[in-house]
């Protein structure tokens, strides 16, 4: 009981520690050598700047760029999986980068300029189409995001002159589209939102008086309550940020006092300083270039450059421990044998291990692509090994259950 209590004094939620000991296993590796086969992955295959999601149960699916135009999305679990559906642009990209994996089914950005958005299960089945135009009469359908139940959540254009954020479904076969803000009289730009299944909506916004930027989480019926602004803590944030299923958000933010970037964790009343470019191993403005991810534990999963390999690299935190999972000539478990992780491209690009954003799921899993020595991309899950000594029940978390179990 004394260590609830201690973890409890900490952030104000009971909370596991971040785990030393991780399992990291290869779900798919790309090629673009004939002589080099891929891993779940076909001939030629490319991974290059595209965006990993996990699932709830350690799934992950990531979009492809194979030969001859065509583009794939893959689906693996447990070192298994493959293309699960293709699409060929004919020219212009079939899908955009990003997607959303979530309760078996795969929401992703039509790749044209004025498109919408497709809804898939994870065996490539087309469960809906969600064309350009509705009720809110939206096109251009961006930053696209999930919920367990099916619906999209996105920045859509309304013409030329308004941006809107909508919540975007299917009941029966009715399409249904809510409103949750829109460049009107209070913001004059939205960054693209992300959503829980609770139907809580966060992005960066910029308002149209007051502070310069502001990051705001919105509640089914667009109420607004404000997570942070620029002012006397913060003066910048960086575009996107991130919502945990039990309404929590992480975003990184440059300090007014110091100028110094930090990786943020909103409890719903308070921040927690996750990492922060004061620490010597992290360079302060790589903090801003990619977003943090966040569970309902706490746990925050970032990427940045590591100063001590010049390259970029994996952190996990909760605002008391600190991990670097992943880094440069860091050896691990491949399809072709133990290989070093990251490509030194020479040049202005240098060292990469990182190859596009992060994610986390609340089983403390975390998701990530990244360059292998020998030039290819891996996907892998990372998996905390054991718990917390006070998880008693297991589940990952330290709460009342823990109490109940002891």
């Amino acid at each position: 009981m004394l260590v609830l209590g201690a973890s409890l004094c900490c952030v104000n939620t009971l909370q596991a520690q971040v785990a030393q000991n991780w399992t990291i296993e290869l779900q798919a590796r790309s090629t673009l050598e004939a002589s080099l086969p891929g891993y779940n992955l076909p001939y030629p295959s490319a991974l290059s700047s595209q965006y990993v999601s996990l699932g709830e149960d350690g799934g992950v699916a990531i979009r492809v760029i194979m030969g001859n135009g065509q583009e794939g999305i893959f689906y693996g679990k447990n070192r298994k999986g493959g293309i699960i559906v293709t699409g060929n642009g004919g020219g212009d990209a079939f899908w955009s980068t990003t997607l959303d994996l979530r309760n078996g089914m795969i929401a992703i950005e039509q790749g044209s300029f004025n498109d919408g958005a497709y809804l898939y299960s994870i065996d490539g089945t087309l469960l809906r189409t969600f064309a350009a135009g509705g009720s809110e009469g939206v096109s251009g359908f961006s930053g696209v995001t999930l919920t367990s139940d099916g619906a999209l959540c996105y920045r859509g254009d309304f013409g030329f002159t308004l941006d809107k954020v909508v919540i975007d479904e299917y009941i029966g076969d009715s399409r249904v589209q809510t409103l949750i803000t829109d460049t009107g009289s209070d913001y004059t730009f939205l960054i693209s939102p992300e959503i829980n299944d609770a139907r809580q909506v966060l992005m960066k916004t910029f308002p149209a008086t007051g502070a310069a930027q502001r990051i705001v989480r919105f509640e089914p019926d667009g109420s607004p309550t404000t997570v942070a602004e620029t002012g006397a803590v913060f003066n910048s944030f960086v575009n996107s940020t991130a919502i945990a299923q039990n309404g929590d958000a992480a975003f990184s933010a440059r300090r007014s006092s110091d100028s110094i970037w930090q990786v943020t964790r909103w409890d719903g009343s308070s921040f927690i300083n996750i990492a922060d470019g004061s620490n010597p191993d992290i360079d302060n403005g790589s903090l801003a270039n990619f977003p943090p991810v966040i569970n309902s534990n706490g746990t925050v999963a970032f990427r940045a450059t590591d100063i001590e390999h010049d390259s970029t690299a994996l952190w996990i935190g909760d605002g008391t421990d600190l991990v670097k999972l992943v880094e440069y000539d860091q050896m691990i478990e491949t399809d072709l044998g133990p290989m070093a992780l990251g490509f030194d491209f020479g040049g202005d690009t240098g060292r990469q291990v990182m190859n596009g954003v992060v994610d986390i799921n609340d089983a403390g899993q975390v998701a990530f692509a990244a360059f292998l020595r020998n030039g290819t991309i891996g996907v892998f899950v990372a998996t905390p090994d054991g718990g917390c000594p006070a998880d008693f029940d297991g589940n990952g978390a330290v709460d009342f259950f823990d109490i109940s179990a002891f």
